[in-house]
């Protein structure tokens, strides 16, 4: 599909480069080789923008276009294709003989004589043909063969086939399986298929930039990838049900464009036809089935013959399953049904869908026109259905349904209320979701003490408003302190309104906020929910939770695992994360993704992504980690969920860190920090700081390191609502031993172990014991780095536990351990290398080049430098201030300038701006 050119460029086609460059590649190298190509697709596929396109190509590289277009009430008019085709040769008349000449111009109606034979006229064609390319190439393009008049018909099938050795090419297009007088024997066929799912959201966001999420991912449904529908549909809707503030039918209506092209192929059908495609399309599965139960008569189905043979439908010969052809016909089926018609059909498969309560519901809510309580309550509880699988838009139709059809106000608003949150939570649509919540309050006035209502709002709050946790934290604690409930923990509301609390109060970051949290987690009745439990103690408290929590969390992964309830991705939020338990639920966050991909459930898509990366870049999976961040910021932008975008950053900026792109690193974090802090949500700007905490690690300003890693929790301490204090834990020991902060670090390494952080996951326990080899004293250094390595597990996570060989390493070259220190960073450099850890490679090749020179220094003249004044001064020269070198080398900037002014004179300089080049002068066998 071509889109709209701008400001004078060439219009783009969307989605048609492969099949552009395949078909360029059946008619040859150059403009025109003597080939001929058929192409073939549904009606609005693109067949005419490929032509164009592919005409294009031809004439930009200097061949003469001819085209013609089949046209309808042309086709009685013998040569009437023809005519248009040779238009621009008619100049070139002149150069033939007089019995060519005279054969032409008498088919072309420009003299008086009768028309002659077919095939007299095919071969002046192919002799004009020929002459024309001659002077240079001639390419042929047909549109709509199917409807070109015979007589030119032939003559262009007489001559595709007599191409070869010629500077001419030919290309046209037909429907698929529509008859034509075109002899098509012996030429190439190609297939036009319809646009691939991502090439039809480019269009469909190109053209209907405002069209919301859910109507988006309808039309991309029902529309299948062909560009005519992808267009047309979306026009045929109100701009309300564009933006999703409307409801939609069940089977999107045709614009009368596509009316008037496929509602005539219906019309010729007999009653009994029509009424068995009715419900083939109102079903929508192609159950074969449906046919058989939906007639009395044994002869009915013969009805469906002429259907058949006219290429409505197909009939799978394996199974007996029916399809329409086209993805527009089935809209066009209902699209010219009478309203009667369509209940009648939704009765019939009530009863044929009996068995399957959802569809039965459905198909009920829509063969009942006035309000009815026992059809209401039972697409309710088929909406609740839709919702545990997943399918959140079905849901929120099926409430919204459900609602209309309620006789009770009470009712009418709950059922609003149900939708709305769903809205809110599940699919992105903010603008809808809080038009359901209006009406929901203007049909119970009471709903202001609903929780479920309270944590709609507080969604739409984070979501669609400013973000204000403090307001979302305020109008979740009123509806749940005072609401009707009584606490009773089977009230699906109260829970719901109890996870957007969790939710709020962790991504707050502060004590403060969790404290009406646990309260009335406590007092549920008879017992809070597991999952509830074991995610609200893990994030909240990750060290203070024991083994009760693991058990906990244990039993919810288990459930999880065998796939008693696929929701429970999103309501475990990040409570496996710091038990690195991750890699257990990687399966179903996957299930989620794909499910997510598909249109699905929008919330559990955002959080499996997020699983995901978390469990990605601790064990150095890190491409897969940035692929799966731009996704989740693509999900978040694209279906409104801002809040959850930083969480994505967060990760872009942690792979910028470990990459060596410290200024994007900074960046990110800081854009994080500037929109969280303005917002409460201090615990995003906790992970902020870790990123910017990893950024100056690697670019050796330690100074920096330590102050944002005391900023998420001070040295010596593990705040116990911030989760995120485990993974940096080693980050603030290692900035606080290169400030000589002895005293701080060993504090927290004791906070560590007293906590049994070590105990809580295999990560944490590599961490852990990093750390405390980091502080041990020099007769203990060498067994705490061993047992740091021998922690079970520990490859699992290769970024950390090369940062742990790179700094035993080092201290064993300090203690003039030469050989065993080349061992420990020959295998850090090696990991680093591999994951593309540039400035931790980096520090471990020059931790290795120091082990080279330790034992004879370098000569410069008659003087020797010692291996730490070499590295002393490679490291001023590249610019780093005395305090930098002293907490990279541990070493106060005092010892750092004294160094500094011994070498000088003995490289004969007297400033540090002459270092490099002192150090470059030196000779090749001694330079490092």
């Amino acid at each position: 599909m071509r889109l709209a050119a701008d400001g004078g460029r060439p219009p783009e086609v969307v989605g048609r480069a492969r099949q552009v460059q395949e078909i360029k590649a059946l008619l040859g190298p150059g403009t025109a080789t003597g080939r001929a190509l058929l192409l073939s697709g549904e009606p609005g596929v693109g067949k005419s923008v490929l032509l164009g396109e592919v005409a294009r190509g031809m004439s930009g590289a200097g061949a003469r276009v001819l085209s013609a277009v089949g046209v309808r009430f042309e086709a009685e008019l013998a040569y009437a294709g023809l005519h248009q085709l040779l238009l621009p040769l008619n100049d070139r008349f002149e150069s033939l003989g007089d019995p060519h000449r005279k054969v032409l111009r008498s088919a072309l109606g420009y003299g008086g004589d009768p028309v002659p034979d077919g095939p007299h006229v095919s071969h002046s064609v192919l002799l004009l043909l020929r002459r024309a390319s001659a002077e240079r190439p001639v390419f042929i393009v047909v549109d709509d063969l199917a409807r070109l008049d015979r007589a030119s018909s032939a003559v262009l099938g007489f001559a595709a086939r007599r191409l070869a050795g010629s500077r001419i090419g030919f290309l046209a297009a037909a429907r698929s399986g529509a008859g034509t007088f075109f002899d098509r024997d012996g030429l190439t066929r190609y297939e036009v298929p319809p646009l691939d799912r991502d090439a039809a959201a480019e269009l469909l966001g190109a053209r209907f930039p405002g069209l919301a999420a859910s109507v988006r991912d309808r039309v991309l449904e029902q529309a299948q990838g062909n560009p005519l529908a992808l267009v047309e549909l979306p026009a045929a809707l109100s701009s309300a049900q564009r933006g999703a503030l409307a409801g939609l039918p069940d089977v999107l209506p045709l614009s009368p464009r596509l009316r008037s092209r496929h509602a005539s192929r219906v019309a010729g059908l007999s009653a009994e036809s029509r009424r068995l495609l009715l419900l083939l399309a109102l079903d929508d599965t192609g159950d074969p089935g449906v046919l058989h139960t939906g007639t009395q008569d044994p002869n009915a189905l013969t009805a469906l013959a002429a259907a058949e043979s006219d290429s409505l439908i197909t009939v799978d010969g394996t199974n007996g399953r029916v399809a329409f052809r086209h993805p527009l016909m089935r809209a066009a089926i209902v699209d010219t049904s009478t309203l009667t018609e369509r209940c009648q059909a939704h009765r019939a498969l009530a009863e044929i869908r009996a068995e399957t309560p959802e569809r039965r519901a459905w198909h009920l809510g829509r063969a009942t026109l006035v309000p009815d309580e026992r059809v209401a309550a039972l697409l309710e509880e088929a909406g609740h259905r839709a919702a545990r699988r997943g399918d959140a838009s079905a849901a929120v139709a099926t409430f919204t349904r459900a609602a209309e059809l309620s006789a009770r106000s009470a009712d009418r608003g709950r059922r609003l209320t149900r939708a709305a949150y769903l809205g809110a939570d599940a699919t992105g649509e903010v603008r809808s979701a809080s038009e359901l919540l209006d009406r929901a309050r203007r049909a119970d006035p009471d709903l202001t003490r609903s929780p479920l209502a309270a944590a709609t709002g507080a969604l739409l709050l984070l979501n669609g408003g400013d973000g204000d946790i403090d307001m979302a934290h305020r109008l979740l604690v009123s509806a749940i302190e005072n609401g009707t409930h009584g606490y009773d923990a089977g009230d699906d509301a109260l829970i719901e309104a109890l996870r957007v609390l969790l939710l709020v109060c962790w991504s707050g970051g502060r004590d403060a906020l969790w404290e009406p949290f646990h309260a009335a987690l406590d007092r549920l009745k008879p017992t809070a929910p597991p999952i509830l439990s074991a995610y609200g103690k893990r994030p909240a408290d990750p060290v203070g939770t024991g083994s009760a929590g693991r058990q906990q969390l244990d039993s919810v992964l288990d459930g999880i695992r065998n796939g008693e309830d696929p929701g429970q991705i999103v309501r475990i939020g990040t409570g496996p994360v710091h038990a690195d338990r991750l890699a257990e639920l990687r399966d179903v966050s996957w299930h989620a993704v794909r499910q997510g991909r598909r249109g699905g459930h929008v919330r559990r898509h955002i959080d499996a992504l997020m699983h995901l990366c978390l469990q990605a870049f601790p064990t150095g999976r890190w491409e897969e980690t940035g692929t799966l961040a731009d996704e989740g910021l693509r999900i978040c932008d694209e279906r409104q969920y801002p809040f959850y975008a930083w969480y994505f950053e967060y990760h872009q900026a942690l792979l910028a860190a470990v990459h060596g792109h410290f200024e994007e690193s900074r960046s990110l974090a800081d854009r994080i920090t500037q929109w969280a802090v303005p917002r409460g949500v201090l615990g995003a700007a906790a992970f902020a700081d870790h990123a910017r905490g990893l950024a100056e690690l690697g670019a050796g300003d330690y100074e920096c390191a330590y102050r944002h890693a005391v900023a998420i929790s001070p040295a010596g301490h593990l705040a116990s609502h911030a989760p995120h204090v485990l993974w940096a834990g080693m980050d603030l020991v290692e900035a606080a031993v290169h400030t000589r902060r002895t005293g701080e670090a060993e504090a927290h390494v004791r906070a560590m172990r007293e906590a049994g952080a070590a105990a809580l996951s295999p990560r944490l326990a590599l961490l852990v014991a990093g750390s405390a080899a980091l502080v041990a004293p020099a007769d203990g250094a060498i067994v705490g780095f061993e047992q740091a390595l021998a922690v079970p597990g520990a490859r699992g996570w290769p970024f950390d536990l090369a940062r742990i060989r790179l700094a035993y390493g080092e201290r064993l070259r300090r203690m003039r351990f030469v050989t065993e220190a080349r061992t420990q960073l020959d295998a850090a450099a090696e990991a680093f290398e591999r994951l593309g850890a540039r400035p931790w490679a980096d520090r471990a090749a020059g931790e290795l080049r120091a082990t080279r020179r330790s034992r004879t220094g370098t000569k410069h003249g008659s003087v020797t430098l010692t291996a730490q004044e070499q590295e002393i001064a490679a490291l001023a020269a590249s610019g780093m201030t005395n305090k930098q070198i002293g907490e990279r080398l541990h070493l106060s900037p005092r010892t750092v300038g004294s160094h500094l002014y011994q070498l000088f004179p003995k490289l004969g300089i007297a400033s540090r701006a002459a270092l490099r080049d002192a150090l470059a002068s030196l000779p090749p066998s001694t330079a490092f």
